[in-house]
């Protein structure tokens, strides 16, 4: 329990699928089933890849869930690159045999994974497997009479393959595909040299499209060294495919179109095959360039040692105003400009290094890009891939560096909107698969914030116009559910307190005294979709004049206790408060049998 009290009142500061599971599985354990599950489920939403949540959600749902969102969330588990075998096996007894059959398929480097799932009893045959392969029972539920089997294809080196799946009367022909060939990096016949390459891939965008051309090609006017690859990855929009007709014969610009949906990733390795000798700055097309920024960033750059230069934005993980992974809106192309100006004029020269830069603004020194090659295509396509380079990169020597004295706006998730939760927790789990280290770095790189002073200076130097308006891009919590918090002595006596709580009170209930009293403020018990009922209609408030704590009870008019919260408080004066709240409350269960307190 108190595990869970410590997870609520911190709750809003930690929004991550892991607290959500964790506070599902705690109250999962003290009985609120329903309550579990609707964090379970969040926990889902929040992170689709993570197998852990999928698991437990699956174990909980068949008859408190809709069918429907059940199987849904077993099938992703059944797919998952990432689960183990035993988490997989929780997601058979929660599948709708209704939906049955079922053939998932897991594309790996030198296998494909075909999973088998249909209702017992009913024949299945292979052909065109060989020794190479191998066929090996999953789980079986009696729940729902379901059967799964795990079949592992070796792709030939040489050629493709064809399986043979015959379910009764349907056949079904699977193409099992030889491995890739590693991607190179072309370079182009004619090995023309600019001052700056920009590669900007794009898939129509609308205003903000039109806005960060217009911010580019005002850049390019000032800086005719550089040269801009548009690269179309389908545009569909007839106004962004005039725009680009347009932009085609102005010069310096080649525009470029890919054979398909290529995603973030392919257009941009389609866009590197077109470039020449020089640096290259990877941009994204819902950005603001402001003026000047090219030369400032390529200043940094004279450092043989950089790989990657990142400058700082509203919204860029790592380098974000407010803080890593604390996004901010985008401001007026005008404030952009003037934010530009001060970041250089404050922090002019300033690089810090940082543990990979960000593909949305992301400059990359010729060495490094020739030395390092294309982006990896393992990755959903529009999150990480850039991580995976610079990490590449790492491992030879580059380093990584933020231009604290540049500032590029950044709309943020223009291109794949809702589908952004879902990539980003897949492609997050495939980086840690090959550098389970990154994680360690990236989170001792936010403890620390190094870039925090750079920071705050351009914030405080821009103060009198511009202010950053934080963006909450999570997914809300479906619903609202109560949990009641055991009393003394099986639980710590939780106090919920209306308003700010003073510093000397945050600081004097500490220790071990925190086991027994709980001074929580009342918005931070009803965050996240749970409530928790203190078991209890007491609350606590704070006189600033007086410096006085008082309690007050929902159903009496009188102030119950007070007690000096100012300089000079001392654990004695908590403890004497405690065993005095506990007083009312036994005498409350004595003359009206309502609060009682186990002893």
């Amino acid at each position: 329990m108190e595990r869970l009290i410590s997870l609520q009142t911190r709750m809003h500061d930690s929004v991550a699928a892991s607290a959500f599971l964790e506070r599902a599985a705690l109250l999962h354990r003290l009985g609120h089933s329903e309550a579990a599950l609707a964090d379970a489920a969040h926990a889902c939403r929040l992170d689709p890849a993570d197998p852990q949540a999928m698991a437990f959600y699956c174990g909980l749902a068949p008859g408190r869930s809709a069918a429907s969102e059940t199987h849904a969330v077993a099938v992703a588990l059944l797919r998952s690159p990432f689960a183990t075998a035993a988490e997989r096996r929780r997601a058979v007894s929660a599948l709708d045999a209704s939906s049955l059959p079922l053939t998932l398929r897991q594309d790996r480097p030198a296998t494909v994974r075909l999973t088998l799932v249909q209702e017992r009893g009913e024949n299945i045959a292979l052909s065109g497997t060989g020794p190479q392969d191998r066929v090996e029972p999953l789980a079986q539920s009696e729940r729902n009479r379901v059967i799964a089997l795990d079949c592992h294809i070796a792709r030939d080196a040489s050629q493709a393959r064809q399986i043979e799946l015959r379910r009764g009367s349907r056949v079904t022909r699977i193409e099992i595909e030889a491995p890739k060939e590693p991607q190179a990096l072309r370079l182009p016949d004619n090995q023309e040299s600019a001052g700056l390459w920009i590669i900007l891939p794009l898939k129509d965008g609308g205003p903000v499209l039109e806005a960060c051309l217009q911010s580019v090609m005002q850049n390019l006017a000032c800086f005719p060294e550089a040269r801009l690859v548009l690269v179309d990855d389908g545009s569909e929009h007839p106004r962004t495919k005039a725009l680009l007709a347009g932009l085609a014969h102005r010069p310096g610009v080649t525009v470029t179109r890919t054979s398909g949906s290529l995603g973030f990733t392919g257009a941009v390795n389609h866009g590197l095959c077109q470039i020449g000798r020089g640096p290259v700055l990877l941009l994204n097309s819902d950005t603001w360039l402001p003026a000047q920024t090219l030369r400032r960033m390529l200043e940094h750059l004279k450092d043989p040692e950089i790989g990657t230069v990142t400058p700082l934005s509203n919204n860029a993980g790592s380098v974000s105003l407010l803080g890593p992974g604390r996004p901010a809106r985008i401001p007026p192309p005008q404030i952009c400009e003037r934010l530009a100006e001060t970041a250089y004029r404050v922090n002019r020269g300033v690089a810090i290094d940082l543990p990979s830069g960000n593909g949305f603004a992301m400059l990359i020194s010729e060495p490094c890009l020739r030395a390092i090659g294309p982006l990896s295509g393992l990755y959903d396509s529009g999150y990480y891939e850039e991580v995976d380079f610079c990490l590449r990169a790492g491992l030879r020597g580059w380093r990584h560096v933020a231009a604290v004295d540049c500032f590029v706006g950044h709309v943020g998730s223009v291109t794949y909107g809702r589908e952004k939760q879902r990539l980003a927790a897949v492609n997050h789990r495939h980086l840690l698969q090959r550098f389970p280290e990154y994680s360690r770095r990236y989170k001792a790189f936010a403890a620390l914030d190094p870039v925090k002073p750079a920071r705050e200076g351009l914030l405080a130097a821009a103060s009198e116009y511009f202010t950053a308006e934080p963006v909450n891009d999570m997914i809300a919590h479906p619903g609202r559910a109560r949990a009641s918090l055991p009393l003394p002595p099986r639980g710590p006596l939780i106090l919920p307190m209306r308003g700010n709580l003073p510093r000397g009170l945050q600081d004097g209930v500490s220790g071990q005294l925190r086991r027994h009293l709980r001074l929580v403020p009342q918005d931070t018990l009803q965050r996240c979709g749970l409530t928790l009922d203190p078991g209890h209609d007491l609350w606590g408030i704070v006189d600033p004049t007086t410096a006085l704590l008082r309690v007050w009870s929902g159903t009496e008019p009188a102030c119950l206790l007070s007690m000096h919260c100012g300089a000079g408080v001392n654990l004695a004066d908590f403890i004497d408060f405690r065993t005095a709240l506990l007083d009312i409350l036994a005498e409350r269960a004595e003359t009206r049998g309502h609060y009682a307190i186990p002893v």
